[in-house]
């Protein structure tokens, strides 16, 4: 009898997840990181429950750490199979650490530019030195959010310099982009964004009346006290709360982590890296199974606090979704990110040598294999691997799927023998001589990867040999 959907993921006790939890944790499996990141960035603007903070933890031991992979986590490992650790894509790399010699610099994925330079590099053409300085000491101090803690007299009598050259570098940066930066809470941030959307004719006139004086109103939704103290119809209010939600981010730090990257090519960020260990010749490999989330995950604490003060039944249960919501997608994440770890963990155990050598290499092996191996179902493995690529330790970005390709040895075979033949062979030929290679195949198998891998037939073959002499 076929498994139902809810066993096609287990963990290794063989628990079954909750239907919705399982349903969407094979959607998040199968996407690959470049549409995880959009899928991420699509959650987080439309649940006010689910919030990233800019911080890096481990995965496993659940520390606050400096740099990937965990360092603690790390002198656990032991000697059998590689160093697998999920990630993000972007790292900061600002100070050293011991860490960061794991990172190869000849297969090192170049990571963009950090929020701060970002920033920066727009406004320093119209600052002078002392106003940069400024600028670098307010960036270097925001919050997770990008958030200015600091007051502007506190900065100043620090910095020595006047707060009138302060609000003028504050000025320019929280008119960069992303819009609001530096700000000092929410309202003022989506303020900033407010007025220069106005500046830009796509404004709304009733948005900044809810940001000013309907503030508690808009965090309730009560869109019909705003209408009647405002002497407008509540689809008016309920238009404007609608542009505020769609067009203002409440979080500009967040604004840059969606928008960066969005010009690169998935071809150019594989899903999973893979690099030599620089201790040891023959250490352990180094694997990165990169993830969306490029801080941690979490449920908005603020949000959780609000939902339990609130008292109006509608009112409760629509926010008491949006934390649930919120629950659901961060364990999902982690299921998924967990997943990924282990298949790809299991995939490098067992094919280092094609992974640092070539096609020839490959040991044959079958997603069912591994599916028995990790407890999980088949068609899991599958959609763990469908459409995700990994970078090899030379640089070459191959589909994870090939790693299941059983003809991937065989062709690489053929390869060699043609190379090798001093007079063109015919398939039947070349199918006696993959016998030695240890494959027995079909003429017609042999004509088939001939054609796949763009050799020509013998007869064509042997006018582009040199004649014996």
């Amino acid at each position: 009898m076929p498994r139902t959907m809810t066993t096609q993921v287990q963990s290794a006790s063989q628990r079954q997840m909750p239907a919705a939890h399982l349903t969407r944790t094979m959607q998040l499996l199968e996407k690959t990181c470049t549409d995880l990141d959009s899928e991420l960035s699509n959650e987080i603007n439309d649940n006010p429950a689910l919030e990233m903070v800019d911080e890096m933890r481990c995965p496993d031991c659940k520390r606050v750490i400096r740099t990937f992979p965990c360092q603690i986590c790390l002198n656990q490992h032991g000697a059998a199979g590689p160093i697998v650790y999920v990630a993000p894509r972007r790292q900061n790399h600002s100070a050293a650490s011991d860490s960061e010699e794991y990172l190869s610099n000849d297969n090192r994925i170049r990571n963009p530019e950090s929020l701060a330079e970002h920033v920066l590099k727009q406004v320093a053409p119209s600052l002078d030195k002392q106003e940069r300085g400024v600028a670098e000491y307010i960036l270097a101090r925001l919050d997770e959010h990008g958030f200015l803690l600091e007051h502007t007299a506190e900065i100043a009598s620090y910095l020595r310099v006047r707060i009138s050259t302060v609000k003028k570098v504050l000025e320019l940066l929280r008119r960069a982009d992303p819009v609001g930066i530096a700000s000092e809470n929410v309202t003022e941030c989506l303020l900033t964004q407010l007025e220069v959307l106005d500046k830009d004719g796509m404004g709304n006139p009733l948005a900044h009346d809810l940001l000013t004086e309907f503030w508690e109103q808009l965090g309730r939704r009560d869109f019909g006290a705003i209408a009647r103290k405002r002497h407008v119809s509540v689809e008016s209010v309920k238009l404007a709360a609608q542009f505020i939600k769609r067009n203002l981010s409440p979080y500009p730090s967040q604004a840059h982590w969606n928008n960066a990257e969005s010009a690169s090519g998935r071809y150019f960020r594989p899903d999973v890296e893979v690099q030599k260990n620089p201790h040891a010749e023959d250490g352990p490999l180094v694997v990165q199974v990169f993830t969306a989330a490029r801080g941690s995950l979490r449920v908005n604490p603020t949000v959780r606090d609000m939902v339990k003060r609130i008292e109006e039944p509608e009112k409760k249960d629509e926010w008491s979704a949006y934390l649930e919501r919120a629950a659901l997608f961060v364990k999902c994440m982690r299921q998924r990110d967990n997943a990924m770890r282990r298949i790809v963990r299991l995939i490098v155990k067992r094919q280092p040598a094609f992974i640092l050598g070539d096609d020839s290499d490959l040991i044959p092996m079958t997603r069912a294999e591994l599916a028995e191996e990790l407890e999980l179902h088949e068609s899991t493995i599958s959609r763990a691997v469908a459409s995700k690529t990994i970078c090899l330790p030379n640089g070459r970005i191959i589909p994870l799927s090939l790693f299941f390709d059983r003809s991937l040895a065989v062709r690489a075979a053929v390869r060699k023998i043609v190379n090798d033949e001093e007079k063109a062979m015919t398939d039947e030929q070349i199918a006696t001589k993959l016998v030695d290679y240890g494959y027995k195949v079909a003429r017609r198998t042999v004509a088939k990867y001939r054609s796949m891998l763009g050799i020509l037939p013998a007869n064509l073959r042997a006018r582009q040999l040199p004649r014996a002499a």
